[in-house]
C-alpha cells in the first residue's frame, strides 16, 4: 500500500458556495496534502457554487463529476470511491473544515496501529469557529467501538480515514439504508476489518446558525421508519441480537416522536 490519499466529497444545490469553498481549501492547505480530490457535483447546483467548481476545474489534484440528476449522499460516495485513484480513502463533507494537521495524524495512526478504517473527534459549530456547539466524542478502540455502535454510531463520518480494499469488500454504500454511514461502519466491523478513533478533534462539523433545523432531519416519523429498517437489517445481518434489536425499537425509536424542544435539548445535552 502506498500512502497517497484520494479525499471523496459531494456536493448539491442546497449547499452553501462559501462553505463548499472553506471546505475545499482546508483540504488543499493539509500538512499531509491528499494526491487526489474527487468531488461529485450531485444535480444541478447554484450560480453560486458553479462558480466555486469552476475556480478547481484546473486544479491538478480536483478531479469534477457531474451527475444529471441528484441521487443522493451514498450514491455519490460510491461514484467518487469507484472513480478515485489511490488505496488510502479519506471523507469529506461539503461544509466542514479540516484540521491543517488531519490527515497527518490520522495517517500515523492509522499505519502505527495497523488499522484498516481510522476516525477522530470533532468540534460541532454554529455561526463561525468561535461559535462552538458541542464535542462530539467517539471511543479510540476497537473493542470500546463495537460496543458503543450497538447503540451509536461509534464514528463520525467526515472523518473517517480507510483502505479501499474496505469499500471493495463491502461492496459501498447501501443505497436502499438511512443513515448509510452507521450501515457501513456495522459493516466495516462485521468484514473483520480493524478499527480505531484517533484521540484529538480532527475536523470543524459546521452545525450552522439555525440549530433546530440541522437536527430535524433526525426527528419526526420518517427518521423512525428509516431508522426501524436499519435496526432490522442489522438484526438480518447478524450485528444484533434479538434482545439488542427489541432494546434499540424500544428506546431509540420513541425518542424520534418527543415533542421536538426535548428531543433538541436531549440531543445536545445527552448525547455528544
Amino acid at each position: 500500500m502506498n500512502n497517497k490519499i484520494s479525499v471523496v466529497m459531494s456536493v448539491y444545490y442546497n449547499d452553501n458556495a462559501i462553505h463548499f469553498e472553506q471546505a475545499v481549501e482546508s483540504l488543499l492547505n493539509q500538512t499531509y496534502k491528499p494526491s487526489e480530490i474527487v468531488i461529485v457535483v450531485d444535480g444541478c447546483v447554484s450560480k453560486e457554487l458553479e462558480e466555486v467548481i469552476k475556480k478547481y476545474n484546473n486544479n491538478d489534484i480536483i478531479i469534477i463529476i457531474k451527475l444529471s440528476n441528484n441521487q443522493g449522499l451514498a450514491n455519490a460516495l460510491n461514484i467518487a470511491i469507484r472513480s478515485s485513484s489511490h488505496e488510502l480513502i479519506a471523507r469529506m463533507d461539503s461544509d466542514d473544515i479540516c484540521f491543517k494537521d488531519r490527515f497527518e495524524k490520522q495517517m500515523k495512526f492509522l499505519i502505527d496501529n495497523d488499522l484498516d478504517f481510522v476516525g477522530g473527534q470533532m468540534i460541532e459549530f454554529g455561526k463561525n469557529l468561535e461559535d462552538i456547539v458541542s464535542y462530539r466524542r467517539v471511543p479510540l478502540k476497537h473493542e470500546d467501538i463495537i460496543d458503543f455502535m450497538k447503540y451509536r454510531a461509534a464514528f463520525s463520518h467526515p472523518t473517517i480515514l480507510f483502505k479501499k480494499k474496505v469499500f471493495k469488500s463491502l461492496k459501498g454504500y447501501d443505497i436502499n439504508i438511512f443513515p448509510e454511514d452507521y450501515d457501513f461502519f456495522v459493516r466495516v466491523y462485521l468484514g473483520g476489518f480493524k478499527m480505531g478513533n484517533i484521540d484529538e478533534n480532527v475536523l470543524w462539523f459546521r452545525l450552522g446558525e439555525n440549530l433546530s433545523e440541522a437536527i430535524k432531519r433526525r426527528w419526526g416519523k420518517k427518521y423512525a421508519i428509516n431508522e426501524f429498517k436499519l435496526y432490522k437489517k442489522f438484526l438480518d445481518i447478524g450485528f444484533y441480537s434479538k434482545s439488542h434489536f427489541i432494546k434499540a425499537v424500544l428506546f431509540k425509536i420513541p425518542l424520534r416522536f418527543l415533542p421536538f424542544k426535548l428531543f433538541k435539548f436531549l440531543y445536545f445535552k445527552l448525547s455528544r
